[in-house]
């Protein structure tokens, strides 16, 4: 006859899982084939990202954070930029690398959702990168195709398009963030666009094998094990999930009808000598747990490890230690360990009852009502001796019941989506006690946003281009409402103000003293002069009115009187600035700055003279005449290009 499995699945559930879940063989469900000794995956396994032959990828239903399993990779990929003066270069190697990894042996149709690098944002909610990746998901269908990038480099005919996993894809992932090395990734894996119900879980992982219309939802769940049963038995145990032998399937009770027992219906023998009403055998109380820990992924945590704890009493006793695969919120893990410790006690109790063959009917499953303490049973397994039907019975578990409960802080992540560039160039020449032996200029580089990263750059001049990169701190970047009027050089400007508005809003100005002056305090350029401001004060959000002014620093009086309005404003903090160094000649030549649709131009001041040969030195438009003749000529030699 049938018999109900409680925490235990046999081997009417052999068969692969994604192909990463083996069978069980030779096991029935009589042998408890998930009792002692065999258990689920840990908690803690989804953490763990792997490279290696042989490891196992989940099939992941709702939404989950999984590492996932690296399928293949390139080497890391270098490349250099060269700054600095003549003789004496700087440069700097970064780094970069291709790879493919394994989320799911199951189709993820709701796609990826974030990425941790090193536990920090690397793709936020809004689906932006914070570093410069190519990205592609597949979600595992089968006819999905080859990934161009591997098929380049491994052959088409070679590189097999990993049907039925999901996949994640990253073409020249850069490392610099990451110390030049790869960093430990895990992924938000949306496999289902709603959460799915237990049932369906158990449908899906165990195909025609189990037969279960179980409707509680939960928010995710990864099945995987060294079998099926290991792969369903967490999910099975912890929620006190009925199955029952019927043939070659596994399935949820038929009827929750309850059938009432009357106590005089009891007591039948086969052999017709008398036999007891009722048998009800006990375990002992130290024989069952007094807390239950159960382990879970709370989404308010980032789908991290929590923990919740239910116990029966004050009094010292065994502890049990569950670890469940899924995605529960606090309250709903604080609800389910109650029931489990719960139902670890209801069901100490066992009943042995013998009826008539009116009660033929009787099934694994079938809802019993008694007049003993409980009152609901339900039937475990029934057995046929003669013609009397011997049912074991098991007392009914209530329904799991959110409580209350708080999942504790995480420390929140940077999901500040990043704003277009502005940029800003100047030349270092012009800066107090700059004297640069070639031509160098400052990149400053700012956004609307708070999200921020160095951004790479192309410097162009002569037609010539290079690579460089913005610096790691935004800089206090804007432009000027109005137009500066004309002032003395020699004195503190009282008269004039400049509105300014900044890139970014939520950045400052502050005020300073007139002795600060001295120090260099509040310098800025605004279009070709430089300034300092002793006030101020702030009209709006990232709006600034600066006064109390003191003009043509450095030596730029002569751009006194060439202010117009919305010309650039740009703080001068020696950290917030990316200095490239360029060659002699370049100084003939506007100097632009790109980033994406972005730039900005500058002409150099007057550029070093160039002696002749008699001795003497040209002025400055020969000078650019003459550079400007070399460089058409060594154009016209394919020395250099266009």
């Amino acid at each position: 006859m049938a018999t109900l499995v409680l925490s235990t699945v046999g081997s009417a559930l052999g068969g692969p899982i994604g192909g990463a879940i083996g069978a069980l063989i030779g096991q029935s469900i009589d042998q408890q084939v998930l009792g002692p000794g065999t258990r689920g995956p840990r908690v803690g396994d989804l953490g763990v990202q792997t490279s290696s032959y042989g490891s196992q990828v989940p099939r992941i239903y709702g939404t989950m954070r999984v590492a996932g399993t690296v399928l293949w990779s390139t080497d890391l990929v270098e490349s250099t930029q060269t700054a600095g003066a003549k003789g004496q270069p700087d440069t700097t190697y970064s780094y970069a690398v291709s790879f493919a990894v394994a989320l799911s042996s199951r189709l993820a149709t709701g796609g990826i959702g974030r990425i941790w690098a090193d536990g920090k944002l690397l793709r936020g909610e809004a689906g932006d990168f914070k570093v410069p990746v190519t990205f592609r998901f597949y979600e595992g269908s089968e006819d999905q195709p080859v990934d161009p990038l591997i098929g380049s480099i491994e052959g088409i005919s070679a590189t097999p398009a990993y049907r039925g996993l999901a996949l994640a894809m990253f073409e020249n992932l850069e490392l610099a963030e990451y110390g030049n090395r790869i960093p430990f990734l895990t992924f938000e894996v949306v496999a289902d666009a709603m959460a799915p119900t237990l049932g369906a879980v158990l449908n899906d992982a165990g195909g025609p094998a189990i037969d279960c219309n179980d409707e509680r939802i939960v928010g995710g769940y990864a099945a995987y094990g060294k079998s099926i049963g290991q792969a369903i038995e967490p999910l099975v145990t912890s929620f006190g999930i009925e199955l029952f032998e019927a043939g070659a399937v596994l399935r949820g009770p038929a009827s929750q009808t309850v059938t009432v027992i009357d106590m005089d219906d009891l007591g039948n023998s086969a052999d017709g000598q008398p036999a007891p009403i009722i048998q009800r055998e006990q375990k002992p109380a130290r024989a069952l747990p007094a807390t239950v820990r159960l382990s879970y992924y709370d989404p308010a945590r980032d789908y991290q490890t929590a923990e919740a704890r239910a116990v029966a009493s004050e009094e010292p006793g065994a502890e049990q230690q569950r670890e469940l695969p899924a995605v529960l919120d606090a309250a709903q893990a604080k609800g389910l360990a109650q029931a489990m410790l719960a139902r670890s006690w209801a069901e100490r109790d066992t009943l042995t009852l013998r009826f008539a063959p009116d009660q033929l009917a009787l099934e694994p499953g079938t809802r019993v009502e008694l007049d003993l303490s409980p009152r609901l049973w339900t039937v475990s397994k029934c057995t046929i001796d003669g013609l009397v039907v011997v049912a074991e019975l098991r007392p009914t578990s209530g329904a799991m019941t959110a409580l209350s409960a708080d999942p504790g802080r995480v420390l929140a992540t940077n999901d500040a989506i990043e704003g277009e560039v502005s940029l800003a160039v100047i030349d270092a020449a012009t800066l107090p006690g700059q004297s640069p032996a070639e031509p160098t200029v400052l990149v400053a580089a700012s956004s609307a946003t708070a999200g921020w990263r160095a951004r790479p750059v192309e410097v162009r001049y002569g037609g010539q281009r290079i690579a460089a990169r913005t610096a790691r701190r935004k800089a206090v970047l804007g432009a000027a409402d109005n137009s500066l009027g004309g002032a003395d050089p020699a004195v503190i400007d009282t008269v004039n103000t400049i509105d300014v508005t900044l890139v970014d809003p939520d950045q400052w100005l502050v005020n300073c003293t007139d002795e600060a002056f001295a120090d260099g305090t509040n310098l800025a350029l605004v279009g070709k002069e430089l300034i300092q401001f002793g006030r101020a004060d702030p009209t709006g959000p990232g709006q600034f009115s600066l006064s109390r002014l003191m003009r043509g620093v450095s030596g730029t009086q002569w751009a006194i009187g060439e202010h117009v309005a919305d010309e650039p404003f740009v703080l001068i903090e020696p950290d917030a600035f990316a200095a490239i160094a360029l060659p002699p000649w370049a100084a003939a030549f506007p100097i632009t700055v790109v980033s994406g649709e972005r730039s900005a131009a500058l002409t150099l001041t007057q550029p070093a003279a160039i002696a002749d040969p008699s001795g003497g030195a040209t002025t400055d438009s020969e000078a650019r005449a003459a550079i400007a003749q070399m460089l058409s000529a060594m154009r016209q030699q394919g020395w250099i290009g266009s």
